[in-house]
């Protein structure tokens, strides 16, 4: 038994195809109406409804739902028709009674759309078999176990040749649900039933890759772009050779002969060209054609596909950025953490990696309701804000989408900014013509975050081993004190909002032009700058899209003056009516005294004297001021150094 996840139109399957594929049963459900089986089809069931059919998406729970674009189907729907108490332990759909007499080498193909959900420790669980009877339905054999695939009907394909030269035969599809009453599961559905006997030899073209416009379809000009596909064995004997062939344009074909390949009947195989395509010597998009050709093929039409390519002066320097959701609350979010960190070792330069948190003291709380509509669950992320994905996938990430084009290549440079201001301009450079509304965002990250207070306590799922190992959470308790926690990647700010800023850059680019744009945003206390980086992306407003980022690491903006200042403190602290700057100055500088608050904003600042060397003192009115941590700044000539400064009524 073969399995192919995609989806595939009807004449892939040989359906319409040459006489020599001889059809014995064939069922869409396309004549139906309303929930009528087809004529001659029955069902055994024990619930009210059992079987059914349908048309258009038929939604289920925790977003999945029956793909459209497949017409009608034949559905068993326990997740809506729960409130009469469904059982499906047993519910059967039965094709009419049909013969292979006279006939060798049949095939059944069918579309199955299943979840195979199942409740927490398994139990209920849903299944779902193919059956095969020869005595009118006394008895049944199990010729096939359908597998899941929530995403997208799925293609089956069973060998009935043991059923040679058999009369009275008939296939059931079965649905079981366990036969928990209390609970109710998900269903499954069915179409495009066939029993045939294929062509020996058919062979189909699914795919051409890179497809057009997809984030592979980019070459440099002049340079090499490797082309494949995907094919599909339609016939019943297997494939060991074929030719592809491509053509771009009105240029010479390119023929490779791919050999040494075992393709089984109804099963497909990826395929790369043996010669890569020369690209164009010119910017802008070139069709390619691709076609297979196999000995013996019955069936011409569904040999060929299509693609564009696009010639670019140069490749942008890809970063992906991965948005993870996630909480202290959260027990399974360790698993975030863990992934992320890892993959920040192995491969830092090629992730913006961001932790985005949840109800709790790290929350950001703009970013944390965008990325809450985003995702289904804790923890999850967004990847380019195109998909989401368990952090668990990173790595597979990083095979798959390394190399994708980027756009454009960002260049950060920092923009020198008094106190705790900041200041980083972003340069973007398309590799491609942009027109429409680009945007670019800022995110603040910080690593190495702790806290005292019970908010930052990890609940950790993973405690004792259970559910396997997790970077050593599983040594770890259920309830990981906040003490015991580091958290890494957190986002602290984003300038100027997670859209972006509107007219940060213009509606039309070209490519090899450089646009700037700076960002200006404070840096609040007590956040540490040297801990923190910058993460900028570049947005693609239309859909949302990120289409690259980079990242900088966040100056301190405080200059080590330790040459020219010693014995720095501040007495009393914690101060209430009054503090006092002590310090010793090595070398003749002025200098000055400001005092931030939490927010950095200046609350107390002295205007900027001469010192001759010697020891001096500053003192600081604290006594209009709030209960609070605050920063006190000493500035001189040779740069300023920072104390903090407790502040208690």
């Amino acid at each position: 038994m073969n399995k192919f996840i995609t989806l595939l139109s009807a004449s892939v399957l040989g359906l319409g195809l040459s006489a020599s594929a001889q059809i014995v049963l064939q069922e869409d459900f396309n004549g139906t109406s309303g929930t009528a089986l087809p004529a001659g089809w029955s069902q055994v069931k024990k619930a009210a409804t059992g079987w059914k059919t349908n048309t258009g998406s038929l939604a289920f729970t925790a977003g999945w739902a029956v793909p459209t674009g497949t017409g009608r189907y034949a559905v068993v729907d326990e997740w809506n028709n729960n409130g009469t108490n469904e059982n499906n332990d047993t519910t059967r759909l039965v094709t009419p009674t049909f013969s292979l007499t006279g006939v060798t080498g049949a095939w059944l193909t069918y579309k199955s759309y299943f979840v195979k959900a199942a409740y927490s420790g398994g139990s209920p669980a849903e299944n779902a078999y193919v059956l095969i009877s020869t005595n009118g339905g006394t008895s049944w054999t199990v010729i096939d176990t359908v597998n899941a695939n929530p995403v997208d009907w799925e293609i089956n394909a069973v060998n009935l040749s043991s059923y040679n030269n058999t009369a009275n035969l008939q296939v059931a599809f079965s649905y079981h649900d366990g036969a928990d009453l209390t609970k109710h599961l998900i269903g499954i559905a069915v179409d495009d039933v066939k029993i045939y006997v294929p062509p020996t030899n058919e062979m189909a073209l699914l795919s051409v890759t890179p497809s057009t416009a997809s984030p592979t379809a980019y070459g440099v000009t002049s340079g090499t772009l490797a082309l494949g596909g995907k094919v599909f064995n339609n016939g019943s004997s297997t494939i060991t050779s074929y030719k592809l062939h491509y053509q771009q344009g009105s240029n010479p074909e390119v023929v490779g002969n791919i050999t040494g390949v075992s393709i089984a009947p109804f099963t497909s195989a990826t395929v790369t060209a043996p010669t890569p395509l020369a690209m164009p010597s010119s910017l802008g998009d070139y069709p390619v054609k691709m076609w297979v050709e196999l000995t013996g093929d019955t069936e011409a039409t569904n040999d060929s596909g299509t693609t564009t390519v696009t010639a670019v002066n140069f490749m942008p320097t890809k970063k992906i950025l991965a948005e993870e959701g996630t909480g202290t609350w959260c027990g399974w979010c360790p698993r975030g953490a863990v992934y992320m960190d890892s993959m920040a070792k192995t491969h830092p330069n090629n992730f913006s990696l961001i932790a985005v948190h949840n109800g709790d003291p790290m929350v950001v709380a703009a970013y944390d309701s965008y990325l809450g509509s985003k995702i289904g669950g804790y923890p999850s992320m967004l990847i380019d804000r195109r998909e989401e994905l368990d952090p668990s996938d990173l790595f597979d990430v990083y095979d798959e989408q390394k190399d994708y084009f980027g756009y454009a290549d960002i260049t950060l440079t920092d923009v020198p900014a008094p106190g705790f201001s900041y200041s980083l301009k972003a340069t973007v450079k398309p590799a491609i013509n942009l027109n429409g509304d680009y945007r670019l965002a800022m995110v603040l990250v910080e690593d190495d975050v702790k806290g005292t207070e019970s908010g930052y306590a990890q609940a950790n799922y993973y405690s004792g081993g259970a559910s396997g190992n997790m970077g050593g959470y599983e040594s770890k308790p259920s309830k990981v004190p906040a003490k015991d926690m580091v958290y890494n990647h957190v986002a602290r700010m984003i300038v100027p909002g997670v859209n972006g800023a509107a007219g940060s850059l213009p509606a039309s680019m070209t490519a090899g032009s450089n646009y700037d744009y700076t960002f200006n945003t404070t840096i609040p206390q007590p956040y540490h700058r040297n801990e923190m980086h910058a993460v900028v992306m570049l947005i693609r407003n239309s859909d949302g899209v990120v289409l690259n980022t980079q990242n900088k690491t966040v100056p301190v903006g405080i200059s080590n003056v330790a040459a020219a200042l010693e014995a720095v403190r501040i007495v009393p602290n914690p101060a209430t009516d009054k503090a006092t700057v002590r310090f010793t100055v090595t070398e003749n500088t002025t200098a000055n005294v400001m005092v931030y608050d939490m927010t950095g904003r200046v609350v107390f600042n002295t205007t900027t004297a001469d010192f001759a060397t010697g020891a001096h003192s500053i003192d600081i009115n604290t006594s209009n001021l709030p209960a609070g941590a605050y920063t006190v700044k000493l500035q001189t000539a040779k740069g300023a150094t920072t104390q903090p400064l407790s502040v208690v009524k």
